[in-house]
């Protein structure tokens, strides 16, 4: 297999506040997406993609960044409350030493983070997004991966939000003006073939 890691797979808040039933911003189609989404992580790994997990600072949330309300007042009653363990990466995740883990502190995992240098020092070309929620983080994501001119690609069958319609929307939305929207065994093929 080919292993020059010139493609990466950002994994945008795939923490058990948004996985797992208790969590402040907790979906069911979560559920629904989080088994498949840990397998293909180790899929496109055992191809040469290097994984990024992003995860969020636990009291963002709702229009909060890392100073939160002080930014603008009038969002400061959209506070979520977080339990502890919401901020761990969940379980049925598989991390390896080759891994990167990126803290962020607002919607785009690219804002005052490492991310953007670890992936041109790493000669990464491609970015795939995958995660919690397709039409904020996630899409934030993307559109900050094209404003940095990487080829960038959104994983559709790897994200999900409140509900089907508004994932369809908001994929819709990518593709039309940011990002390729692509399914995951669409990733596993250019990947066998050479095209990432």
């Amino acid at each position: 297999m080919k292993m020059d890691r010139k493609t990466a797979l950002i994994c945008v808040d795939l923490q058990k506040n948004l996985t797992v039933e208790g969590g402040g911003n907790y979906y069911p189609t979560a559920t629904e997406m989080i088994d498949r989404v840990a397998r293909r992580i180790n899929e496109f790994r055992d191809r040469g993609v290097q994984i990024v997990y992003i995860w969020s600072m636990p009291h963002l949330s709702s229009g909060l960044c890392s100073n939160g309300p002080k930014l603008n007042p009038e969002l400061a009653g959209r506070m979520v409350p977080h339990p502890e363990w919401g901020r761990e990466l969940d379980d049925r995740l598989t991390v390896k030493d080759e891994d990167w883990i990126i803290r962020k502190f607002t919607y785009s995992a690219f804002w005052n983070t490492p991310l953007l240098e670890k992936l041109q020092q790493a000669g990464v070309e491609n970015v795939l997004v995958c995660g919690i929620k397709t039409n904020v983080c996630c899409r934030q994501t993307a559109i900050d991966s094209v404003s940095h001119n990487f080829k960038t690609f959104m994983v559709s069958d790897m994200t999900s939000t409140n509900d089907e319609k508004t994932k369809a929307f908001h994929l819709d939305e990518i593709n039309r003006y940011f990002a390729k929207v692509i399914d995951s065994q669409e990733v596993l093929r250019r990947l066998d073939n050479g095209e990432f």
